[in-house]
């Protein structure tokens, strides 16, 4: 087991693959095991793949106190420390964007490139589906693996693929989320809010988002290219906020063309 502390919190980690690093960031309730297989091998192809379990989640440890994002982008960087990496792409996905949004922020100089996924500039800066208010109201329990698949993809999607939701069922029930940790959670995604200061983003950044994402509508995405300077947007038809095994191979090559050429133009919008 991979670990090293961060304030006082151990923090649990894996590498993967050899290359320039990049570090990949989950999100709410998650940890660095919902990282799919075809996810990581692809990424470790080309890249030292950096994985951490956010503080409270997976194998790390749970802080006596309550924490936000702030503090979890504390312990990426000091992540990077541990490995000696002097600068990394970021890659964040759902809260894991709010966390990569916030390192770029406090350590420009350590951040190559950003790429944000299924985030937000902050919960209440654009129009919320009605689906995610009553989520946010607690109308909505999440009780299992299917409620979470439920969160990530259309309907569509998981009735077409019984063998990928299998293999994610069981991935989301290695090291479940505690209670308490997702009401930390709850409250650090919620009171995040980078708007004003996303114009301080100084790396080159991908914003990646689905059109049928409901938990953080289309909406927040395009706020997110607008206003970090020369961000490129990559909008993708029908996929929700499981973007990433929703539409893997368009995303994975998308990726390997963004962190080899310096994006051109601003908020650009590629469309598959």
């Amino acid at each position: 087991m991979a670990m090293f502390t961060s304030n006082g919190i151990p923090i649990y980690y894996e590498t993967e693959g050899k290359g320039f690093p990049l570090i990949g960031i989950q999100g709410k309730d998650s940890n660095l095991d919902w990282w799919h297989p075809a996810t990581r091998n692809a990424l470790a192809d080309k890249y030292r793949f950096i994985m951490l379990d956010n503080r409270g989640t997976g194998r790390s440890g749970h802080p006596a106190e309550e924490y936000g994002i702030a503090d979890m982008a504390t312990d990426v960087v000091g992540l990077m420390d541990e490995l000696q990496i002097e600068k990394t792409y970021v890659l964040g996905q759902s809260m894991g964007g709010m966390i990569a949004q916030e390192v770029a922020l406090q350590n420009p100089d350590r951040v190559e490139k950003l790429v944000l996924v299924c985030t937000t500039p902050g919960v209440a800066r654009a129009a919320l589906s009605s689906q995610m208010l009553e989520l946010i109201s607690g109308k909505v329990v999440l009780s299992s693996p299917q409620d979470s698949l439920r969160l990530l993809f259309p309907e569509w999607f998981i009735r077409d693929n019984p063998a990928l939701m299998e293999q994610l069922t069981k991935l989301m029930q290695r090291y479940p989320i505690d209670q308490r940790t997702a009401s930390i959670h709850d409250v650090a995604y919620q009171s995040f809010d980078s708007y004003d200061r996303l114009p301080a983003i100084s790396v080159p950044t991908l914003v990646i988002h689905g059109e049928a994402d409901w938990i953080f509508t289309p909406a927040h995405a395009e706020i997110l290219a607008q206003r970090i300077p020369d961000a490129q947007l990559l909008m993708v038809p029908d996929a929700g906020h499981g973007i990433f095994l929703q539409a893997h191979e368009r995303i994975i090559e998308r990726l390997a063309r963004f962190l080899t050429v310096l994006p051109l133009v601003s908020a650009n919008s590629f469309v598959f």
